[in-house]
């Protein structure tokens, strides 16, 4: 009898709509976007974000831009990676490089963020491999809020201003390098997912070797140390040659970064082993929203000089 009360059709009615909502949302998280690299290809993952305004991003994670570092390659400038054969999974992220946060590094030398969500930065590097030379790209799949639209008359434009780079062509790319005193971090932590959507850019962030892994130096040829710096060097070489399959601008690299990472941008721009990278410069002026180092730079090309520089702490 309870089949005639005048509840159930709209009972059944609501039961079939939240059925369907379920099913598009479902559909929505398991698009798995696939794309050529030179190396092979690499299956990611679109992701949908919690806002109106802001559309899904692509996310390709744990994404190998150098060979394993152990056995023989351990203390050993970083190498290309192999290729592979069929699609890889990159949907998860990698392991993070060796580190101890609780006993290797002083408080005092670790950022304020850091110590005081020490439990959430726990859960990020529990994960912990020496082969960890991955890096994460979040590629925005529809122009950002700010984007000019088509057709729209420029001829305001003093040349004053920079021009937007927020168009539907190649897009503009942003490397993060992590802090962590040169002895903890890793690129997971940063979510570059927001940033890629809202400013219709690709975000790349990545792990580097720590600690006695990364800058161990004996002095002589046995162990050159700054091999953290090294694996930069081989990242952003891979992302120049590569970065064109996802849709991404090879001649409008910039990398930034915090803390120590902020450090590592001025001395990768300073480094010869940074020649060879086919990126262009452009000139930008730095800036800082943060109350820690940080460092805004475009990635000059070789046999160039970088016109801007800085290393600053906001007010």
């Amino acid at each position: 009898m309870w089949l005639r009360h005048p509840l159930v059709p709209l009972l059944v009615s609501l039961w079939v709509l939240s059925f369907c909502w379920c099913f598009v949302a479902l559909r929505g998280q398991n698009y798995h976007p696939t794309v050529n690299t030179q190396y092979g290809k690499l299956r990611g993952v679109r992701v949908p974000l919690p806002s109106e305004i802001l559309g899904p991003v692509d996310q390709y994670l744990g994404v190998p831009y150098a060979a394993s570092p152990v056995g023989e390659k351990r203390f050993m400038p970083p190498e290309p990676p192999s290729s592979w054969s069929g699609i890889k999974n990159a949907t998860h992220f990698a392991p993070v490089c060796p580190q101890n946060i609780h006993n290797a590094v002083p408080e005092i030398m670790m950022p304020i963020w850091f110590t005081f969500n020490l439990d959430i930065v726990t859960t990020y590097i529990q994960d912990q491999h020496e082969d960890c030379l991955y890096l994460n790209i979040y590629v925005p799949t529809e122009d950002g809020v700010h984007a000019k639209k088509q057709g729209e008359d420029l001829s305001d434009n003093d040349g004053d201003e920079d021009e937007d780079i927020r168009d539907t062509g190649a897009k503009p790319v942003m490397v993060y390098i992590h802090g962590g005193s040169y002895m903890e971090g890793t690129g997971n932590m940063i979510d570059g997912s927001v940033l890629a959507s809202y400013g219709n850019v690709i975000v790349i962030t990545l792990n580097y070797r720590v600690g006695v892994l990364g800058f161990l130096s004996t002095g002589d040829q046995a162990a050159k140390g700054n091999y953290g710096l090294l694996d930069q060097i081989q990242a952003l070489r891979w992302i120049s040659e590569n970065i064109g399959f996802f849709g991404g601008d090879s001649n409008r690299i910039t990398v930034f970064g915090s803390g120590i990472g902020a450090s590592c941008v001025s001395l990768l721009t300073l480094s010869h082993h940074s020649e060879g990278i086919q990126t262009n410069q452009f000139p930008k002026t730095p800036s800082s929203s943060t109350l820690r180092p940080t460092a805004l730079r475009r990635w000059p090309g070789p046999s160039t000089t970088p016109r801007t520089s800085c290393t600053c702490i906001s007010a």
